[in-house]
């Protein structure tokens, strides 16, 4: 297992569970989804069925991918819709500015609400305190095999925080993240890193600064798993 040199204690205490200064993962995710919902509630130009549909995103919302990927058919039994309904619904959301609509090889439709920079600040007022996220220009320090989406329109421009993060030690940081994931924990991390390299990335962050739990780890294999699901129906 690979030493990292971490500066405030030890790499079992910093990344065996217990609580740090910093939020989870999960915890992080529940402050935008919310005022993310908010929004979609309080735009009076939305109507009752988007409304509906913004509360299926939440509900199903995957904290380590940012998206959720429920089928049409499911959704429309849901609110006893068509998958037509369905479909126009999602896409009246898009043209608002509130919903990312991706379709890719292994899944029919993804959906990733449109995060604002402000959703990150806890107390809810980020004047003069946020700013669009810049992205490590990390991808040549990746171990992975898989490099193929380095840049997603799924990905929220999210308030920077401080971290003890460092993207050159990022083929450190998947290796420990591999253990953690269990016997396949690669090739876990390469089915999301041919999703979006940045979700990847998101997870190297949240375990660089002790924000990664039981319910992290199962989100993303839970996304890994739907991608394989998905490729044998190809």
């Amino acid at each position: 297992m690979s030493s990292l040199g971490y500066k405030n204690g030890s790499r079992h205490a910093r990344h065996s569970g217990i609580p740090s200064e910093h939020e989870t993962l999960t915890e992080r995710v529940s402050r935008w989804k919310h005022r993310w919902l908010k929004r979609v509630m309080f735009d009076l130009a939305t109507s009752s069925s988007e409304k509906c549909f913004a509360y299926v995103v939440v509900d199903r919302l995957n904290c380590v991918t940012l998206d959720c990927w429920p089928s049409q058919r499911l959704i429309a039994d849901q609110f006893g819709w068509s998958t037509k309904t369905v479909h126009r619904v999602s896409l009246a959301l898009n043209r608002r500015g509130h919903l990312r609509i991706v379709r890719n090889t292994y899944a029919s439709y993804r959906y990733a609400p449109v995060f604002l920079p402000e959703d990150e600040d806890k107390f809810g007022d980020a004047s003069g305190q946020s700013c669009p996220s810049m992205s490590d220009k990390n991808v040549d320090q990746s171990s992975l095999e898989i490099l193929i989406n380095k840049s997603s329109p799924i990905v929220p421009a999210v308030k920077v925080i401080a971290s003890r993060y460092e993207f050159r030690q990022r083929g450190l940081y998947e290796r420990e993240l591999a253990q953690r994931l269990g016997n396949n924990g690669f090739e876990v991390l390469e089915r999301l890193s041919e999703l979006d390299d940045s979700i990847v990335e998101r997870l190297c962050r949240a375990y660089a600064d002790s924000e990664l739990g039981e319910r992290e780890i199962l989100a993303a294999r839970l996304a890994a798993e739907q991608m394989q699901k998905r490729r044998r129906l190809v």
